[in-house]
């Protein structure tokens, strides 16, 4: 299977949010700002996880991106269970404009076309843009077809920490990949990917978040965006909605708080 199959598995997709724990307290201004704030937040570190993960898959495909990284594995490409190093050093800019640097590791134990193939991806003084990432690892995992024959991998992020020029947050996150269009052709322009599933972590300052996919978010092989879905952030009894749009491909998603405020996302481009 190509690599298109893990389009749709990365990620992704989804936003890093706002908490689960209750509380009596009525919507306010300062309420507002507090949810706010951790979204924006929380979206920039997704986008930025997400665009590491597109930029993995790249070169774990093409082994070879010019000078930096430079890629160096365990065994040769195509034989597992293999080992492969993706090494920015002290950084340099990729084709998607963004600037790395430290390692990406990753340990695979098959081709990801493979059921039940297993990629867990790890973290070494890595840094993209203004953000750098700690600590966890991220889990792929292929789960084969489900009922209609569509394939499905599941993605699992355990103790990741993102720092960023607006705070740090740990994440625990388990979402499912579900290809619901393009399976039978070679290309991934005409991929279309499902998403479902739920993220909890913390701020630096120990607020408890979390967020629930409450309507699939949708990733098309030929948008760099999510195109479409709802997902409901929580923190402290708050609530923001976040609309990824209509289906068209736009770099915008609609927020709400639950006092009817709205504000826009800004989207980070994965490729």
């Amino acid at each position: 299977m190509k690599s298109k199959f893990l389009l749709g598995c990365i990620a992704l997709s989804t936003l890093f949010v706002i908490s689960c724990e209750k509380s009596s307290e009525v919507p306010t201004a300062d309420s507002d700002q507090a949810i706010t704030n951790v979204t924006i937040n929380a979206t920039e570190a997704q986008d930025a996880l997400a665009s590491v993960e597109e930029l993995e898959n790249e070169l774990l495909e093409a082994r070879d991106n010019g000078t930096c990284p430079t890629i160096s594995s365990t065994q040769p490409r195509g034989s597992f269970p293999n080992v492969v190093t993706i090494d920015f050093g002290s950084g340099c800019l990729t084709k998607s404009g963004r600037y790395h640097s430290g390692q990406i590791i990753v340990e695979q134990s098959d081709s990801m076309s493979q059921n039940g193939a297993l990629r867990k991806t790890t973290f070494v003084n890595f840094g993209i843009d203004s953000f750098r990432v700690k600590n966890g690892v991220i889990t792929l995992s292929n789960e084969g077809k489900d009922a209609d024959s569509n394939h499905k991998f599941s993605r699992k992020i355990s103790g990741i920490t993102v720092n960023g020029p607006k705070g740090t947050l740990t994440l625990e996150a388990s979402h499912t990949r579900t290809q619901i269009e393009g399976g039978l052709t070679p290309g991934t322009a005409d991929d279309i990917w499902k998403i479902t599933g739920e993220t909890k972590g913390s701020t630096e300052d120990k607020i408890v978040f979390s967020s629930t996919i409450t309507d699939p978010l949708v990733r098309k092989g030929n948008c760099p965006y999510l195109v479409s879905g709802q997902e409901e952030f929580l923190r402290k009894g708050h609530t923001v909605q976040v609309n990824y749009g209509d289906g068209s491909c736009d770099r915008f998603a609609k927020a709400t708080t639950e006092n009817g405020k709205s504000f826009v996302i800004i989207l980070r481009n994965r490729f």
